[in-house]
């Protein structure tokens, strides 16, 4: 590379704020508007550069783990973790590894009659009253994804699992507080958030500690029950009960706000259109026998199936992406260098007419035709390639036997819904309130 970097064109900003101020004003319309002025690349600030190019952006997931990387905690410095990328990148592919193992299909089937039991209890909870749906939502996602994870040791399973979930829920909740900040804070200022993301992060990392001790000095399950089974199986190459321990909070922690915002978005879809909800309860006899014991997958319920994809696809909860460089790189004509970070948008590439038909209409027939409903590339709810979300065949599952369930036994009443949604860290419906009835027989 010369001394002069080949840099995209972007918005300038204001003085001494950049584009921080109308950003966090309306992220998604800025977004738009400075891609129809600047084009698929453009330059947010000096460190970050947005990409909404399907292709550039499936080269990013290619070359994850080579020249970018992922998944740094809330208050890493960008240049620290740069640093360390080629240190910590055999053990992560390592954990990966195994945790797929935990993923597979015969796996996650067998977690569905848990899951269905989890969702009744969270509904029952809500009784007659209107409730916030997105809260509801999420606490019945954390209390799945810990089941699932460490779920599966003993009587006091259920307990210790909703212990870790309500940890989770709460680590997860402060950790939002910061990621809905276009900047960041340092780690070491001593301010109420700040404190308060790393007291819930140790809090789930003790809870999680206790659980993996325990069941290491247990003898070790004929049949893995679990993701922890799978991570402590002496098979391959042993992690470490740090690393296993790092794994499965990756995991929950994915797995609590995604699920819930797109389980919400499924309420506020069926009670705009009542037969959305009929076609879906006209399927639901496998999440029933999945109640029973039955294992089922999603592909069971192939109408439900396809509005989980066009829910992710309309609503992408995690609708803004990210990638750090990790050594001196390009990006089509661009030229980058490491600490730097590369943004694209699901969402923005979700809705974009040049790459759908009618992508402001929520169809999940497109999904049940042999062709592919869109352009190459240009659907990645869970992300791609060798970073593809650890959590994806399991979410699938979640969604698919949640909004199955939630059609056969629920009738919905829309309380309240704010017309315009703006999204912070996650795109959800926020202020969604409903009453859920028993379903009319």
């Amino acid at each position: 590379m010369g001394t002069t970097l080949r840099r995209p064109d972007g918005p300038r900003g204001r003085f001494m704020l950049g584009n921080t101020f109308d950003y966090d004003r309306d992220r998604i319309g800025f977004l738009r508007r400075a891609q129809q002025r600047f084009g698929d690349v453009f330059r947010f600030s000096d460190d970050t550069t947005v990409v909404l190019d399907p292709e550039l952006i499936h080269e990013i997931f290619v070359r994850t783990n080579s020249d970018f990387f992922a998944e740094s905690p809330v208050f890493a410095r960008r240049r620290t973790v740069a640093r360390r990328f080629q240190d910590d990148a055999p053990r992560t592919m390592i954990s990966r590894h195994k945790s797929w193992q935990g993923m597979k299909r015969s796996v996650v089937s067998a977690h569905g009659a848990r899951l269905v039991r989890n969702f009744d209890a969270v509904m029952a909870q809500c009784g007659d009253d209107d409730v916030d749906v997105l809260s509801v939502m999420k606490a019945f996602s954390a209390r799945a994804v810990a089941d699932f994870c460490i779920g599966g040791d003993g009587a006091d399973a259920e307990a210790v699992a909703e212990a870790v979930a309500e940890a989770v829920s709460a680590a997860a909740g402060a950790a939002a507080e910061i990621m809905d900040r276009s900047v960041t804070p340092p780690f070491w200022l001593p301010q109420p958030t700040v404190l308060r993301v790393h007291r819930t992060s140790r809090r789930l990392a003790r809870r999680l500690d206790r659980v993996i001790a325990h069941r290491s000095a247990s003898a070790a399950a004929p049949v893995p029950r679990d993701l922890l089974d799978v991570l402590l199986a002496p098979h391959g190459r042993c992690l470490s009960e740090e690393a296993i321990r790092d794994l499965l909070e990756v995991v929950l922690r994915a797995s609590h706000g995604v699920p819930g915002a797109a389980l919400a978005w499924a309420v506020r879809a069926f009670a705009q259109d009542p037969g959305l909800l009929e076609r879906v309860r006209a399927e639901a006899g496998p999440a029933r026998a999945a109640a029973a014991g039955a294992p089922v997958a999603a592909s069971d319920l192939p109408y439900t199936e396809a509005v989980v994809k066009e829910l992710l696809r309309a609503y992408t909860p995690t609708w803004l992406m990210g990638r750090v460089v990790g050594r001196p790189t390009s990006l089509g004509p661009w030229e980058f260098l490491p600490g730097e970070q590369v943004m694209f948008s699901p969402y923005l590439v979700h809705n974009d007419h040049r790459w759908w038909s009618a992508p402001d209409r929520v169809r999940p027939e497109r999904w049940l035709i042999a062709e592919q409903p869109h352009a190459r590339y240009a659907y990645f709810p869970f992300g791609a390639g060798a970073r593809v979300c650890l959590g994806s065949q399991l979410g699938l599952l979640q969604l698919t036997l949640a909004i199955a369930r939630l059609a056969d036994i629920c009738d919905i009443d829309v309380v309240d819904f704010p017309g315009t949604v703006h999204p912070r860290a996650l795109f959800e419906p926020s202020g969604l309130r409903a009453r859920f009835r028993p379903a009319a027989r």
